[in-house]
């Protein structure tokens, strides 16, 4: 692993990409909360949820302030959710993990700004997963303005930079549509046989995006490895009864996820998952996979 690109050292890097992943995980806490609402995630700032009261920058510093606050408003105290450092905190081990991941990727990384665009190109990636993840855990609902660009950013980075990448313009458009055409097909299928929907139109384009991504290699494994893992916390969680309904009932852009009976659990936490396993550890899974 070199000691610098352009004369920068490694070590600002990661200092860097640490700090900036750490911010953006702090506007994913404002996205996760205000975009299922329907309210700007730029305007107004940030706000007590409970008194309103506009948050200053020194008591929004990622992490910092949630300890120096001890978790609580510096105005009302109410207590602030444990979710919004967890939040930021993986904002910062998936940046420095990209920019770890752009440097090994085994494809020539000539200069810093090849570097920056493989991570940038790697943790959008990742941002979009964090909040999607998120919002679908709690909304049941993946919104369409966050995958559709995503489909967007896979497609011309991997057309306009395949070989940075490693993915080529056609390994992401069949990637596109193999992610999203399977999905669909089975939603479809459950609708027709049980009568009501078991996965939303969400999964579909989270899987056309993965697709356009990491390319239609990555599918068989992210959609296997989401249904597992799905099933390793549905399953004891249905039997324990502890799955509830989804907070609505279906209806055009929140559609609710795969169904087991009555009870639902969302999908998309899963094939997101799935594509992080594949992004980082890709090359070692089909590796192992190969042998057999």
């Amino acid at each position: 692993m070199p000691d610098a690109f352009d004369g920068v050292p490694l070590w600002i890097l990661k200092a860097t990409v640490l700090a900036l992943g750490a911010t953006f995980g702090s506007f994913a806490n404002v996205v996760i909360y205000r975009l299922p609402l329907g309210r700007s995630i730029v305007y107004p700032g940030s706000a007590c949820a409970k008194c309103e009261t506009p948050i200053k920058w020194f008591d929004n510093i990622p992490v910092i302030s949630y300890m120096l606050l001890l978790g609580k408003c510096r105005v009302c105290k109410e207590p602030i959710s444990i979710r919004y450092p967890l939040i930021e905190l993986s904002g910062a081990v998936l940046s420095l993990a990209c920019l770890l991941l752009a440097i090994n990727v085994g494809f020539e990384v000539a200069d810093l700004a090849g570097l920056a665009v493989l991570w940038a190109f790697f943790f959008a990636f990742c941002f979009l997963l964090l909040v999607i993840t998120f919002i679908d855990l709690e909304h049941w609902w993946i919104p369409p303005s966050l995958v559709l660009p995503g489909i967007a950013i896979g497609l011309l980075t991997n057309i306009l930079l395949g070989d940075l990448t490693g993915v080529s313009w056609l390994d992401a458009l069949i990637g596109m549509v193999a992610g999203g055409l399977p999905i669909w097909l089975i939603r479809v299928l459950y609708f027709k046989i049980r009568g009501h929907e078991g996965m939303g139109l969400g999964d579909v384009f989270l899987m056309a995006m993965v697709g356009a991504m990491l390319g239609y290699v990555a599918l068989p494994f992210v959609l296997l490895a989401a249904s597992i893992q799905g099933l390793i916390v549905a399953i004891p969680l249905s039997l324990k009864k502890k799955i509830a309904d989804p907070p609505w009932e279906p209806e055009e852009g929140h559609e609710h996820q795969e169904t087991m009976g009555k009870t639902a659990v969302p999908f998309g936490p899963f094939i997101a998952l799935g594509a992080l396993q594949w992004l980082f550890f890709g090359d070692a899974i089909a590796a192992l996979l190969f042998q057999f």
